[in-house]
């Protein structure tokens, strides 16, 4: 009985697998709307961010996901951009303000603004036309403080489709700790003073920066009335050091669904604040959700 039963199920995938599944093949190539990879560049209160759309198969428009890059943006998951697109997503990477070469200063306060940007410029009828882009179909994923970002550019969007957040800081934390000194939040005002790659940035600059802002609008459980409507995943690592879900994931779900008025999913996985050991396990997650929720 048990070979009988492997048989069918052998006999029965090819009929299951008539899309090509994005971690392991490539679609066929449309020849006359192949998948590319272009330069852009968008302008943020006057100052230019540079970005990369990665294209996707076919005439579409399609779905599109802009990925939020971290603090300063070392890890920047293009593995996922990879396989979003070739589950038929466009994906936008952009740098912030001042992050990696972009023009102006790098502020924590600010980076919803230069998603806000970002989305704008996806909207534009032209530009939608010309990259393939479904301006009705737009979504946020950010990883670290890109999540946090994420969350708090898509709390003041009611346009998206998703919102997700991988691994995410919490600024509000962050602003927190450093008000009363907290241990970690010196290490992080440490770490600040060796981003070069952050122009006009450092330990004094975050510090004004995020005890000036309004810390109802840093705080990440804040966010869920202005997520209603979406489809919300976060997913943390179980081993992550940097951003652990009992403080800054858990917390925040919780606010969420008190929120309602959402489709949450939370998850914990086995992970460093990378998932250096689970890349394929993040991976087959997002693009269960995005496949889901995000078309």
């Amino acid at each position: 009985m048990r070979a009988f039963m492997l048989m069918l199920a052998t006999i029965a995938l090819p009929v299951m697998a008539a899309a090509p599944e994005p971690l392991a093949s490539d679609p066929a190539r449309d020849l006359e709307h192949s998948p590319a990879i272009s330069e852009i560049t968008v302008v943020s209160e006057g100052s230019r961010m540079p970005g990369l759309i990665y294209t996707a198969n076919g005439p579409g428009p399609h779905p599109t996901v802009l990925l939020l890059h971290g603090f300063p943006g070392n890890e920047k998951n293009l593995d996922l951009a990879q396989a979003l697109r070739r589950a038929g997503f466009n994906v936008v990477f952009f740098h912030y303000r001042g992050a990696w070469g972009a023009e102006g200063i790098y502020r924590i306060s600010r980076l919803p603004d230069d998603v806000a940007a970002v989305l704008a410029y996806l909207r534009d009828e032209d530009n939608a036309r010309r990259l393939r882009v479904d301006p009705s179909r737009l979504s946020l994923l950010g990883h670290s403080l890109g999540g946090w970002t994420s969350l708090a550019a898509g709390s003041r969007d009611q346009d998206l489709a998703c919102v997700g957040a991988i691994a995410p800081a919490d600024a509000g934390l962050w602003a927190a700790g450093i008000r009363v000194g907290e241990q970690n939040s010196e290490r992080l005002l440490a770490y600040a003073d060796s981003l070069f790659m952050l122009a006009g940035f450092g330990s004094e600059a975050m510090k004004d920066d995020l005890l000036d802002a309004d810390a109802d609008a840093l705080a990440m459980t804040g966010f869920g009335p202005g997520l209603k409507g979406k489809s919300v995943l976060l997913i943390t690592g179980d081993s992550d050091p940097v951003t652990p879900a009992d403080s800054m994931t858990l917390p925040a779900s919780e606010a969420y669904a008190s929120a309602g008025g959402m489709k949450l999913r939370t998850l914990i996985i086995s992970g460093d604040h990378s998932f250096s050991w689970s890349r394929i396990e993040l991976t087959r997650l997002v693009l269960d959700w995005a496949r889901a929720d995000c078309r």
